[in-house]
């Protein structure tokens, strides 16, 4: 009796372990951030390291052979942009056609976006040790507030960010990233491990993002485009003081444990391409 279920594809196959890569590589980017943070909590930071995903890949293109490294990581986080728009625009998992499964599969492609401008800033930092990349976005975000609506546009913005925050929150709480397991191919160990650094490592990003929404509503109330913070400039604003410091210790654990996430997702992470 012939299978069901007929075999994939080799290019599916391919596609799975690239997808895999890049979740892999994407954990490499939060695990240096979550260090770089910890780091600069106790004052081990004497580089001055800028903590979030560019200084996290300077880090690595500065050691013995980082290079290289650095490179083969942006390329296997392409694997990740690339699943990320198969999500979006193939909708290999059947999430649906309601409102809610639109809304996230235009995430898909938001996030698919928003790593692959990750991934490309290899090239300035292999090309240009240092670059101004806060500064420029304070810029573009003070030439929008000068156009029509431009603070209202800034506000929604950041009014969405906070949106998202909290929709992590929320992700935290129920877990359901566990349905995307591979359960019968997982340990106990590994399963219990999955659920609590997946947890940590969503509710610390949920931080980021309220904190980040919260200065662009500000930004835009105050009409002050110095107020914008970027990833890394959101984990900075907690580097200033020792109560501050604590959180941002706190948060650089979060990041470490979600690396661990993206391990996990790289490893048991159900993924069909096609």
């Amino acid at each position: 009796m012939a299978s069901s279920n007929p075999s994939p594809k080799p290019y599916e196959r391919w596609l799975e372990y690239y997808a895999r890569f890049g979740y892999a590589a994407k954990g490499i980017l939060y695990g240096s951030t979550g260090v770089l943070a910890i780091l600069a909590a106790l004052d081990f930071n004497q580089n001055e390291t800028v903590v979030g995903s560019t200084g996290a890949l300077r880090s690595i293109a500065n050691q013995p052979f980082g290079r290289v490294l650095a490179i083969v990581i942006a390329a296997s986080l392409m694997g990740y942009v690339v699943w990320r728009f198969l999500q979006a625009f193939l909708d290999p998992e059947h999430s649906g056609c309601d409102a809610s499964d639109i809304v996230r599969r235009i995430g898909y492609g938001c996030s698919g976006v928003v790593y692959a401008s990750i991934a490309y800033s290899i090239v300035d930092i292999l090309s240009e040790p240092v670059d101004d990349d806060d500064r420029s976005a304070e810029e573009w975000v003070f030439i929008i507030m000068r156009q029509p609506f431009g603070r209202w546009l800034i506000g929604a913005a950041g009014f969405v960010f906070f949106c998202i925050g909290c929709y992590y929150f929320y992700r935290a709480v129920k877990a359901e990233f566990r349905k995307r397991f591979k359960l019968h191919k997982m340990t106990d160990v590994a399963k219990r491990w999955a659920f609590i650094v997946g947890r940590v490592g969503i509710a610390a990003r949920g931080v980021v993002y309220t904190v980040i929404g919260i200065f662009a509503m500000r930004a835009a109330w105050l009409f002050d485009a110095d107020e914008i913070k970027t990833t890394e400039q959101a984990l900075a604003v907690f580097n200033n003081n020792p109560a501050n410091e604590t959180v941002l210790l706190t948060l650089g654990v979060g990041f470490v444990a979600y690396g661990i996430h993206m391990g996990f997702q790289a490893k048991y992470r159900s993924i069909d391409p096609m």
